[in-house]
């Protein structure tokens, strides 16, 4: 089953960079399995959904607006939970589950499993590179929890088989 793991945000937004941070560490403990891509992206919705094309499998990696929600916590949704999602829904684009209806309609191969992993995030706004204490301290969870659901769903991830 090819996988594809997207890891979106903006580098330069402190926490926003959460998915791409998570990515990188994904992509250290799965290096070289030959049905994992791990992808850092920096925008959403069409662009989000085109990078998926020919996969079975897609697990994104966002920040999510915290609210009430304590910054750092990790969460597993569906697309029909994507309101709270940062970059998964673009003002300039559409959301990622419109963009998956438009791709599916002009006939591209989606996958038939997409799961999204959020983190809470503490600050979205403020220009920088480094991630809030809270968040920075999430990115093993985060990792974990993305590395788990692989685990789950693939024997040869389980099995610990490298090229």
């Amino acid at each position: 089953m090819r996988t594809i793991v997207l890891g979106v945000g903006n580098p330069l937004r402190t926490d926003d960079a959460v998915g791409l941070h998570v990515a990188r560490l994904v992509a250290e403990r799965l290096a070289g399995h030959p049905e994992i891509d791990v992808l850092e992206l920096w925008t959403g919705g069409l662009s989000l959904a085109e990078a998926m094309a020919g996969y079975d499998r897609a697990l994104v990696v966002d920040a999510l607006v915290a609210g009430a929600t304590p910054a750092g916590s990790v969460q597993r949704l569906g697309l029909a939970d994507l309101g709270a999602a940062r970059n998964l829904a673009c003002a300039h684009d559409t959301s990622l589950p419109g963009a998956i209806e438009t791709w599916r309609e002009l006939g591209l191969h989606l996958p038939g499993s997409i799961v999204v992993f959020g983190v809470a995030t503490h600050d979205t706004e403020t220009l920088g590179e480094r991630l809030s204490a809270p968040v920075a301290g999430a990115l093993g969870a985060a990792c974990d929890a993305v590395v788990a659901e692989l685990l789950e769903s693939d024997p040869v991830v389980a099995a610990g088989e490298r090229p």
